[in-house]
């Protein structure tokens, strides 16, 4: 079907008393890439190819969520919340959708299949029934479905059956044993992942008797759990709404450090959208002085509609931009397709005459992600209790560097004794306080092999907890591709580096560029990883079973031995192999904030609700979960910056230094060095400058409340009077 498509242009033209006299114009045009840069996007996806931004594409209804893992108290290894799958016995899943137009869809399934299963699964959606070959049939290559763990199924599923509201899925087999294994999430997990669904919606069913009598209470292989079916339907449509928000504007010279003394006389812009029938955008601005986003001085934000006129009488160089975008049909969305500013302004510098110059060596970014992160407070009772607890400040003392410190306490987390507790992320549950004969706690001094004794979990929570007791902000990730198995990993940001860097405590390692001996990061390994993988990794056919051996030792990377008897080489390049997925708990002040968690993450795929995915065109879409995006500022928030501005004041060679800072866990100051002088603490986020003649150094960074200090913001600043 053909559907009309309206190019909406609005139009909004803002006028600002002042004179006109000496009017100099500028136009900024913020389309493809330009439109994307340090934006957030809240439900919103880049179409790359046509460069424009719309509503995310791919929704996910599920209800198991908050749940879906091994449940305390049962072994992963166990039935008792698993389903068995074979003649008599059907499960019913009952999904509610709202509107259920879509492109395409699948029914996604958490499920293990018996060794060699060679019965088909049938399924029936509100009564269209269709298979799902065995494995061995469906997929000969996709050898992760024979492995004995329990992985996610994709089935293509014929989205015409669909209904608005309550769908019914069947599932069963016809063989004379179990065949197939439904994961089951139990009622008594969902308080512990989720503060919003902490009890089941109660929409799953058993019959033993072929349909005849149904009990939702009697699930699992010896009819003794009461949960929800690891089932759930991914759709190829968009969803409902979305936002997008720009970063703050400098509509006279967006690209500068110095912002000129000017008077604004005239903006005119244009929202470029294209809004088809049965959608809706809605546009609105701010005017602001600052470039900083979170003052007081902005103005209410203001709907933006074509031809209106605005006169206001004071002057403004900063605006800030956003969009609501809405459909009554997910088989269409709105089009943010660019953003045009053109500004009269007069230049009214007094120090036109003087030379004043900036020069940039390094200024601070402040961007944030789209998908908010839960950073803890680094005072937190309990960081000081850990690092007390196993004298951690022995363990990094005479550390010549911050990443000197982190390499001790990297090195500390896979030695140390941990509990084998998957429910706790607690940092103090973690590690194992075992006294030697030093009074210090007792480490492990070597391993056979390159890993060491317990699931990279606990290592890695043993790592993160050091971390951020010495304040640095780290978190976890985990990573897997098909064919292989997961792993769980640290990431941390360095000050040294200004960047986020992986570390793996399980094996005492990093990796790194060869060239420069920077650390890398989680994406940027992947990315390595993705340049030699010649397909798109797919489910049926996964590409470590064919290419892992070809594939790795064409990687070039570097990776950081420590002091350990066995090379790390042969665990590292496998575990390149794994780099294909990843994804972050957004969050990691489990010690301020307990709840929600995942539930035994690491011993069963992963389908904890809360993940935030990454995917790219090699590694698409994992349809298991919602929170998926391909933006590398939404994994990868800089911090503790301090971003500088300089604007001229109305009197010659007067500056006024306006810095801003995003600083999680605890801001304490800005540490201030002018030329060769004294650094000198600065407590607020503005102050004047008044300039000599001559060339002048500038020196800003940040410190946090455990004294930890952010990259340095560098520029030489030369005045001629």
């Amino acid at each position: 079907m053909l559907y009309k498509f309206y190019c909406t242009v609005i139009m909004f033209m803002l006028i600002i008393s002042g004179t006109s006299a000496g009017a100099v114009s500028s136009e900024m045009n913020l389309y493809g890439p330009n439109l994307e840069k340090d934006a957030r996007l809240i439900n919103l996806r880049v179409d790359r190819t046509n460069c424009e931004i719309m509503l995310d594409d791919t929704e996910l209804i599920e209800d198991d969520g908050p749940a879906t893992g091994v449940p305390e108290g049962y072994d992963y290894r166990g039935n008792e919340w698993k389903e068995d799958l074979k003649k008599g016995v059907v499960i019913k899943k009952i999904l509610v959708t709202g509107e259920p137009r879509a492109w395409s869809g699948r029914l996604v399934f958490k499920a293990i299949e018996v060794k060699n299963n060679t019965a088909p699964l049938h399924i029936s959606v509100n009564g269209v029934k269709y298979l799902r070959p065995a494995s061995l049939d469906a997929a000969p290559l996709a050898v992760q479905f024979s492995s004995g763990w329990d992985r996610w199924y994709y089935v293509d599923m014929p989205v015409g059956a669909l209904k608005k509201g309550e769908n019914e899925i069947l599932m069963w087999a016809e063989s004379d044993s179990t065949s197939w294994r439904i994961l089951i999430a139990l009622e008594e997990e969902f308080a512990r992942g989720s503060v919003d669904r902490s009890h089941h919606p109660n929409r799953s069913m058993k019959s033993s008797d072929g349909g005849r009598t149904w009990s939702d209470t009697k699930l699992g292989a010896v009819d003794s759990v009461d949960g929800e079916y690891s089932i759930r339907i991914s759709l190829d449509h968009h969803v409902s709404t979305g936002e997008y928000i720009s970063p703050v504007i400098d509509i006279v010279d967006d690209s500068c450090l110095l912002k000129r003394n000017v008077f604004v006389n005239r903006i005119e812009y244009l929202a470029d959208f294209d809004i088809p029938e049965e959608t809706s955008a809605e546009v609105m601005i701010r005017f602001g002085t600052s470039p900083r986003e979170d003052i007081s001085s902005w103005t209410d934000w203001g709907t933006v509609a074509a031809g209106k006129v605005l006169t206001v009488t004071e002057n403004i160089r900063y605006i800030q931009w956003k969009s609501s975008l809405s459909t009554a049909n997910p088989t269409k969305s709105p089009r943010i397709k660019g953003f045009k500013i053109r500004t009269d302004w007069e230049d009214r510098s007094p120090n036109g005459e003087f030379g004043l110059t900036v020069d940039v060596v390094h200024n601070g970014r402040v961007a944030r992600s789209s998908f908010p992160f839960g950073y803890e407070n680094l005072l937190h009772p309990g960081l000081k209790k850990l690092r007390k607890d196993y004298k951690l400040d022995r363990i990094v003392k005479d550390a010549r560097t911050e990443f000197d410190v982190m390499m001790r306490l990297l090195n500390w987390a896979y030695r140390i004794p941990v509990t084998s507790d998957q429910y706790s992320w607690d940092w103090n549950d973690v590690p194992l306080l075992v006294k030697g004969e030093s009074g210090m706690p007792k480490l492990q001094p070597d391993y056979e092999g390159r890993r060491r004794d317990a699931m990279c979990l606990y290592s890695n929570q043993a790592l993160i907890g050091a971390l951020l007791s010495f304040g640095f902000q780290a978190r976890h990730s985990n990573i897997h591709s098909e064919g292989v198995s997961g792993h769980e990993i640290t990431e941390v940001w360095s000050n040294d580096f200004n960047k986020w860097v992986h570390m793996d405590a399980t094996r005492d390692y990093y990796y790194f560029d060869l060239d420069t001996g920077i650390p890398l990061n989680v994406l940027e390994i992947h990315n390595l990883l993705a340049e030699q993988v010649p397909r798109v990794e797919t489910w049926q056919r996964p590409f470590a079973p064919e290419l892992a051996d070809r594939i790795g030792p064409r990687i070039r990377i570097g990776m950081r031995e420590g002091d350990n008897p066995v090379s790390i080489v042969e665990h590292g390049r496998h575990l390149l192999e794994i780099m294909g997925h990843f994804r972050i708990i957004p969050r990691n002040d489990f010690l301020t904030r307990p709840l929600p968690v995942p539930v035994h993450t690491g011993a069963t795929m992963w389908g904890w609700d809360g993940f935030l995915n990454y995917y790219d065109a090699k590694f698409p879409k994992r349809y298991e979960y919602q929170l998926q995006t391909d933006r590398a500022l939404d994994f990868y928030e800089p911090l503790n910056q301090a971003e500088v501005f300089l604007h001229e004041t109305d009197e010659p060679g007067v500056l006024e230094v306006e810095v801003d800072t995003f600083t999680p866990g605890g801001f304490d100051a800005f540490l201030i060095r002018i030329d060769d002088g004294e650094w000198t603490e600065q407590k607020e986020q503005g102050w004047i400058w008044p300039l000599t003649g001559g060339i002048h150094m500038l020196e800003v960074r940040t410190r946090n409340v455990c004294g930890v200090l952010g990259p340095t913001s560098k520029m030489k600043v030369t005045y001629n009077p």
